[in-house]
């Protein structure tokens, strides 16, 4: 603490600290019945950026201004002639001029048809593929299968495998003590830090370079301390 001229000193404290600490009652174990869970806000992902010049120009040419948002989008904002291309090989397609909706920002609030989504899989399509065509052509079979022919760049950038989460092992909420790190001095200004360790079963002190057995190891008057789970 410091002293009412901003001096740090020195509080010789003892606090009991178990060889066992037991910290299970802090587990969460999820909802429970007599609580209530507050709704998750909706966050819309922001749009991403586009080259306004670009637009301008596919604009100018007289091309919708929703086609010009996927065209430079789908071409990486690579410049005006990749997305003139991508727009000429796209001009059929049934939703050229429908609102552009980057993939990842879709609302999550579509519901697929069951049959629709079984008959596109059935096909060879994936759930995420199927699912998609039928929310950009209101569960409509037909115009989801021309949708998914026409939009292969769309649906195998959306379907890149993520990488898997890590695993971690889990086990009961006990640790043991092995370990506490102490200050020697009079004072924060002066002194040296020393540590503890068990070392099978034994106490063991490291002071610099001296290392001896510690009978009597002052677990209360630790600074930091080093617990490992049982």
């Amino acid at each position: 603490m410091l002293r009412e001229d901003w001096v740090p000193i020195k509080l010789d404290v003892s606090i009991e600290m178990p060889d066992v600490l037991d910290v299970s009652m802090l587990r969460g174990e999820g909802p429970q019945p007599e609580e209530e869970l507050l709704p998750e806000p909706e966050v819309k992902p922001p749009m991403p950026a586009m080259d306004e010049a670009v637009l301008a120009e596919l604009e100018n040419m007289g091309f919708p201004p929703e086609s010009c948002k996927r065209a430079v989008f789908h071409t990486g904002n690579i410049g005006l002639e990749a997305a003139t291309a991508w727009i000429m090989e796209h001009i059929t397609d049934s939703d050229f001029s429908d609102p552009f909706v980057p993939p990842g920002t879709e609302s999550t609030g579509f519901t697929p048809n069951t049959d629709a989504l079984n008959t596109i899989m059935g096909m060879g399509f994936t759930q995420d593929q199927a699912t998609k065509a039928l929310k950009a052509t209101d569960n409509n079979v037909e115009r989801a299968m021309d949708w998914i022919f026409s939009h292969q760049d769309e649906l195998e950038s959306s379907t890149v495998a993520s990488p898997p989460p890590p695993e971690f092992r889990d086990g009961d909420g006990k640790y043991k003590l092995v370990g506490f790190i102490s200050h020697m001095g009079t004072s924060t200004m002066v002194g040296h830090y020393v540590v503890h360790l068990l070392k099978k079963d034994r106490w063991v002190i490291f002071n610099d370079s001296k290392v001896a057995l510690s009978e009597n190891p002052p677990k209360d008057l630790g600074y930091i301390y080093l617990y490992e789970r049982m």
